[in-house]
């Protein structure tokens, strides 16, 4: 291999390294996490999630791009698109880069829709489903 070939791969191997092909995202999941979301170009998979109350989800964020796991309603651009059911509290994770983690313990039961702020528009969306404790 010339140098110019081993500089490439070099170059790559750089690149690579903070563009989601790595992290935290391609490890084992959190120890507390009953659930794992993972977070592809526009879309979260499996959609929706079912845990009991006092369970966390993990988003893993898998893709090349930066996301958002949101449920608040003033951040919506779409009302449908965020839900809380009662006592819950809205959240936002904020920034999520490539390869990183989210991890979330959800405490009051009932049904939670999500959304990424980037790609609500794209239909980016989330349920996560708590069942009560046992």
């Amino acid at each position: 291999m010339g140098a110019a070939n081993a500089a490439v791969l070099v170059l790559a191997a750089l690149m690579l390294g903070g563009c989601g092909l790595t992290g935290p995202a391609h490890g084992p999941r959190a120890a507390n996490a009953a659930a794992v979301v993972t977070m592809g170009f526009e879309s979260y998979s499996p959609a929706a999630v079912t845990i009991r109350a006092g369970e966390a989800v993990e988003w893993q964020n898998t893709s090349l791009i930066t996301h958002t796991v949101t449920d608040d309603a003033k951040l919506a651009r779409k009302a449908a698109d965020s839900a809380l059911p009662p006592g819950a509290s809205a959240f936002n994770s904020g920034d999520i880069p490539a390869g990183q983690v989210y991890v979330r313990t959800f405490v009051a039961p009932g049904t939670y829709h999500y959304f990424c702020i980037r790609h609500e528009d794209d239909d980016m969306l989330g349920t996560v489903v708590v069942t009560p404790a046992s």
